[in-house]
């Protein structure tokens, strides 16, 4: 690109017309009249005439900047927005290509004219913006000519460079934002090494200012971060050649998680980290006020390295060495009270924070010389590594005091709390915290949130040993901030460490409950906090088998003190402690380890002996006198929590809440209170009594309704008050969301009773998940430099290439409302079953297109769980002959494309619950269209051949995709964890992708089974490859990966017919010999062989040689002999291998009947473990084939008489309870058994042994003998 001479675009705009962007245009735009026409006018300017004036004008005014200062500004940010557009497309701009390049290069050697007129500083920082912003439209039109004129900005700023001129830098640092694939493209590590080398000799000479230093940092790394940003767009296998494209993923700043010593970012960061940290460490020695904050900008630029480009900060141990050094001494520093030492003392410990997380740097931290990762699990001071130590002592002097991150976080944690308790506790409790809520707590929380960083990052093994010598010493002041200090720490080990901090649960439980009878407000409400983040976590085991041997169970050993301290604390004054006493009444009765069982309430017996001794101190909150009109906030927000704590102990005690009934009086008073009060704090009182009282009334019921008579009235006069309200248009009394979740528990509890308000609820629910998402496209106000921020106001701002700075805004509320819809839908068709069916396709039609909702993952994974309950609730409907019997069958291949195309394209940067709930949701849509029928036995939806292709096709790459990242997590375990809780971290990653392998496993299976014969041509295309290696451990170690493939080869073998019984059966059984004989396999595993090998000897019997089969009959004989049934762990496993011995050698037909003489011992063994129950169809099979055994003469009647009656009388009691697990035909083959008995042995002896059978049994030979 041949740039024009500043003169020659002078001379060119000095000779045309009277230009029409004057100095009076820019007045009247700097101070607008009404309707601004002075924009108006200037917006009937065309674009180039626009670029060409703007610089024209800014060259005039610059020479007298000091005077136009406001007019220069103006004119640069004006001429910066046209630049911008100028990078668009053509039908934006109106520009071909050649004429944007065109039009760029006249103004770009002008405005580099002007930036390199260092005497003239007030505009000279917004030209830098022109000038970047240029750099990225021009690569935008052409890629050539953006990478000449990158070559020709690098030359022009290589002076500046060398000078250390922080305005050059900041340019650099922009260029590099903003186009770092140009930068990248036409710079290497050399290059941009030889353009700082002149800056670091002028450091190295101590001749620099920390200002030059500080922007010579921030352009350094700020090229590291372009890199990054280069590579990670570049290698991306989504990556776009589209120019626009790539410059917007270039503006989303990502975390990077690996080290990579030879990237040029590494490179360079070897070469002049060490000298630029060192003159921090000078500069901090004699810090002057002034340069406080430019040391924190720069411990600013690090932190952001360190989250987007790890590798320049720890290119190698030099590096690292001397970051952590640094950042050390900058928080160790002596804040004095000073807010702004403070603030550089954050920030220095963010970066220790940051870049310890770094996977590869944590390892190499924690990794003692010469030894592996695993032996840091053991602890211990002596095995420490150099620089583990160093971060925990804070010094490299064992014998001096630890002056560590840990402490430096303690300290802050001490002296950064709001000293006026006083005003503290007087300060009305809220609903919502806010983040003015805390704000003069600030210091405080980040420091203990760095803390937890901390012990997250170097793990409990390594940490918690010095934090409980500082929890001693803390414990010993008397001074309430040192205690409340001490239980926000315990609390942060407790979540960042669980399974290490397990020994030390005990002591914890009696520091809160001994502290939570301090005088202190603010130690009283921190002691609630942490008894309620124990109980959560109190069924957390640790690895280490001391730990693990008798899990601590907080509430078992401690509920009582507990729950006194809590029910005292109740009645507290103060309505902060009295509103969290009510929430830690919460955390107490939703039990859990915080993951698994979060949320599922406890055993009823560790709370029903205290439930009188709380609602005795609940009744204080709850007799707020509501007819006042008018009630204090806090005095609101702690009636609220009562309330809630008054649903959870309904709802953990069950049946059992009944004595206490009379609460529901004052649950539906609040609910209608202060109709005419529509303030957010009176909305958000009645809806949590309209769902305390819902959930009080189900949990009264009972889970099967036993005690439905007592909820009844209430429950009607509930949904007549809440359709009262929904007809009546009065939606803010209460938030919907509230309302409808209670009409959900009601219709679970009153079932078809519901139906009637159906017609009253469906619509509202309905309309909020099909209202039009407000989402807008504004200019952004932004002045920011940045290429994309949060603004407060939930907005998004991104500069668009080729368009410029827009603000991005979605109504967030409607996503949550669309979200809470779907849940309430989720319930209502999962409570009524087929009584939803007339609501189904309209309910369909609405959250269909949810599913591919692109703004929250959240909106996606509820819209597919409601859909997958609505398809089910069809199916219930058509099977029953209520419903539209076509509906089913019209939804099925709709939704369950729609649910695997939605499951391929969620990311794994989405959360994994987002894509569990789809594949659940796709499961249980091929479950139910397997399994319902009509009355003639037809199936209600039947997937076809083209369809299950396409969706096997989707779920087989998710499948693949799937066990790769259990690989990595495999891998991970065994090479590279450093700790227990770690090794718990991944463990439980590592069970997510379980649980959705086996959703993607069974959305498959179920297609197989539907389709039979069919599916061959899918199984042997899609299926067997990529699962068949996977069938042995030559394929794979994952046993989640043998027994996904050993399931699918199973049902293969057992439903796509002779052919490919015959083609699959000899590789699925390789894989089941395998699995039988490896001590490791797994019971799942185990069962999953048994089963296949059940099939190989029904479907494909020469598949099996003699002594084989005879080898494997011995170990499936020992699976159900060994053990009684009775006294079995895995009873399905168990069955597995009884119907498996009557497949292998028992049946007619079986592989081993001829080879086995006498089958004695397997005969007894076979009866003694029926009846089957676990499996319908495996029952089906093994009880016919008990009947074949009667009629070949192998059961001797007279012998097994007392086996037969029980087996006969629990196979017909099973079926009179609607179990299948026998057929008609079967049963009416049992009842010939019966006959046979009759007319064999003595009837007293019948007698008797009919005597010894269970009620139920004996009720069934009754009756099917009558």
């Amino acid at each position: 690109m041949n740039l024009p001479t500043m003169s020659y675009l002078q001379d060119r705009l000095l000779n045309t017309r009277t230009m029409s962007i004057t100095i009076e245009l820019l007045d009247s735009m700097l101070a607008p009249s009404p309707g601004n026409p002075a924009e108006a006018h200037y917006r009937t300017i065309p674009l180039h005439s626009r670029v060409r004036e703007l610089t024209n004008l800014l060259t005039q005014l610059h020479g007298d900047n000091a005077n136009n200062a406001g007019r220069c500004m103006l004119a640069a940010v004006l001429l910066r927005r046209e630049v911008e557009t100028i990078g668009g497309k053509q039908q934006l701009t109106g520009l071909a290509p050649s004429s944007a390049v065109s039009l760029m290069g006249e103004i770009a050697n002008p405005l580099i004219s002007l930036f390199l007129q260092k005497e003239v500083t007030q505009s000279r920082r917004q030209i830098g913006h022109i000038i970047a912003e240029l750099s990225s439209s021009l690569s935008l039109v052409s890629v050539e000519d953006g990478k000449e004129w990158m070559k020709t900005v690098l030359n022009h700023i290589r002076p500046g460079c060398g000078e250390m001129d922080p305005m050059t830098f900041l340019l650099l640092g922009d260029i590099a934002d903003r186009s770092p694939l140009t930068l990248w493209a036409v710079g290497s590590a050399a290059s941009f090494s030889s353009l700082f080398s002149g800056s670091m000799e002028l450091i190295q000479r101590s001749t620099c200012s920390l200002d030059q230093l500080e922007a010579c940092m921030g352009a350094l790394l700020q090229v590291g971060i372009a890199h990054e940003k280069a590579q990670r767009i570049m290698s991306s296998p989504s990556s776009s050649t589209d120019q626009m494209e790539q410059a917007l993923m270039a503006q989303f700043d990502e975390r990077s998680t690996t080290v990579d010593v030879t990237k040029p970012s590494a490179i360079i960061g070897k070469h002049f980290l060490p000298t630029l940290l060192e003159a921090l460490t000078v500069f901090g020695k004699s810090l002057l006020p002034n340069q406080i904050d430019v040391m924190s900008k720069c411990m600013s630029h690090l932190s952001t390295c360190s989250i987007q480009c790890p590798s320049m900060l720890a290119g190698d141990d030099t590096s690292l060495t001397c970051l952590l050094r640094t950042c050390m001494k900058f928080a160790q520093l002596n804040s004095q009270g000073d807010e702004d030492i403070t603030f550089l003392k954050l920030s220095a410990l963010d970066v220790l924070a940051t870049i310890t997380s770094v996977p590869q740097i944590k390892r190499s931290i924690l990794k003692p010389i010469g030894t592996s990762p695993r032996c840091v699990m053991q602890g211990g001071a002596s095995e420490k590594a150099p620089l583990l130590n160093f971060l925990i002592q804070g010094n490299e002097d064992n014998n001096l005091d630890q002056k560590g991150v840990l402490y430096v976080c303690a300290e802050l944690a001490i002296t950064g709390v709001d000293e006026d308790e006083e005003n503290w506790s007087e300060d009305p409790a809220s609903v919502y915290d806010t983040e003015s809520s805390w704000e003069d707590d600030h210091t405080a929380l980040h420091a203990e949130s760095l803390l937890e960083t901390f012990v997250l990052n170097l793990g409990g093994a390594s940490t918690l040993q010095s934090i409980f010598q500082l929890v001693d010493i803390l414990l010993a002041s008397p001074s309430w901030q040192d205690q409340r200090a001490v239980l926000s720490i315990l609390e942060r080990c407790l979540a960042a460490a669980p399974a290490t901090f397990v020994p030390h649960v005990g002591s914890t439980v009696d520091v809160a409950l001994r502290l939570i009878q301090s005088s202190s407000k603010r130690v009283q409400y921190q002691a609630l906090q942490l008894l309620g983040a124990l109980c959560c976590a109190n069924t957390v085991e640790g690895e280490e088998q001391h730990a693990a041997t008798q899990p601590i169970l907080v509430r078992e050993n401690y509920g009582d003190k507990i729950l006194e301290a809590i029910a005292h604390l109740i009645q507290s004054p103060c309505t902060k402690v009295a509103s969290h006493a009510c929430l830690t009444v919460v955390s107490y009765c939703r039990g859990g380890n915080g993951q698994v069982d979060c949320m599922i309430p406890i055993e009823e017996g560790l709370i029903v002996p205290f439930i009188g001794t709380l609602l005795e101190a609940l009744k204080v909150p709850l007799s707020v006198d509501m007819s006042q009109q008018v009630v204090s906030q806090g005095s609101l927000t702690v009636l609220i929590r009562a309330i809630g704590a008054t649903a959870c102990l309904a709802d953990a005690s069950g049946e059992a809440f009944l004595p206490h009934y009379g609460i529901m009086g004052g649950l539906k008073a609040t609910m209608k209170a202060c109709p005419n009060v529509r303030t957010h704090e009176m909305a958000m009182l009645r809806g949590a009594a309209i769902e305390a009282a819902s959930i009080v009334g189900q949990a009264v019921a009972g889970p099967e309704g036993g005690q439905v008579s007592f909820y009844a009235n209430d429950a009607s006069e509930i949904m007549e008050f809440a359709t009262s309200l929904l007809s009546s248009g009065h939606t803010d009394v209460v938030p919907m969301d509230q309302l409808f979740a209670a009409c959900a528990r009601i219709a679970a509890v009153m079932k078809s009773q519901y139906v009637p308000f159906m017609s009253s609820i469906l619509p509202h629910i309905l309309k909020r998940a099909t209202e039009k998402l407000e989402v807008s496209i504004t200019d952004s106000e932004d002045s920011s430099n940045k290429s994309s921020s949060e603004d407060d106001d939930g907005g998004y701002s991104i500069n668009i290439p080729g368009i410029g700075l827009k603000k991005i805004k979605i109504n967030t509320t409607q996503l949550e409302e669309k979200a809470n819809s779907a849940r309430a839908i989720y319930e209502h068709a999962r409570s009524l079953g087929k009584d939803f069916g007339p609501y189904a396709e309209t309910s369909a039609d609405a959250f269909l297109p949810l599913l591919h909702n692109e703004y929250s993952g959240d909106v996606r994974s509820t819209s597919a769980q409601a859909l997958c309950q609505i398809f089910k609730a069809a199916c219930l409907s058509a099977s029953a002959g209520s419903g539209a019997q076509a509906l089913p069958q019209n939804m099925l291949p709709v939704l369950a494309k729609a649910l695997a195309k939605q499951l391929s394209q969620e990311s794994e940067e989405d959360e994994l619950e987002n894509r569990f709930a789809i594949a659940d949701a796709l499961s249980e849509v091929m479950y139910d269209a397997f399994t319902h029928k009509d009355a003639n036995g037809m199936r209600i939806a039947q997937i076809s051949v083209l369809d299950a292709r396409e969706i096997v096709g989707h779920v087989m790459i998710l499948i693949a995709e799937c066990l790769t990242r259990r690989s990595k997590l495999i891998v991970e375990m065994t090479t590279d964890v450093v700790d227990n809780d770690e090794l718990a971290r991944c463990d439980e990653k590592l069970h997510s992708e379980q649980e959705l392998l086996t959703h993607l496993v069974d959305s498959v299976g179920y297609q197989l089974k539907s389709l039979g014969v069919s599916f061959i041509p899918i199984f042997s295309q899609l299926v067997a490859k990529p699962l068949g290696k996977l069938l042995t451990s030559s394929g794979s170690r994952d046993g989640r990966a043998k027994l996904s493939a050993t399931c699918l080869f199973d049902d293969c073998v057992e439903h796509c017919g002779p052919q490919a019984a015959s083609s699959y059966a000899p590789q699925l059984l390789q894989g089941v010999v395998e699995s039988l004989n490896d001590p490791e396999s797994d019971a799942e595993l185990i069962q999953a062989a048994v089963y296949g090998l059940a099939q190989i000897s029904r479907n494909a019997p020469n598949a099996l040689s003699a002594r084989l089969g005879q080898d494997l009959l011995a170990k499936i004989y020992n699976l159900c002999s060994n053990t009684p049934k009775s006294e079995t762990d895995d009873s399905a496993l168990f069955e597995n291998a009884v119907s498996c011995m009557g497949s292998l050698a028992l049946f007619k037909g079986a592989p081993l009947f001829d080879s086995i003489p006498d089958k004695g011992a397997l005969t007894r063994s076979f009866l003694a473990g029926l009846p089957l129950e676990e499996d319908f169809d495996e029952a089906k099979v093994c009880h016919d084939g008990l009947c074949d055994m009667v009629d070949m003469g192998l059961v001797d009647i007279r012998a097994e008489y007392n086996n037969l009656l029980r087996i006969i009388g629990e196979i017909l009691s099973f079926v009179a309870e609607g179990d299948e697990v026998a057929s008609e035909s079967t049963c009416t083959r049992l009842l010939g058994v019966i006959d046979k008995i009759q007319q064999t042995v003595d009837a007293n002896l019948i007698q008797a042994a009919f005597s010894q059978l269970e009620p139920n049994a004996q009720q069934a030979l009754v009756s099917a003998m009558q």
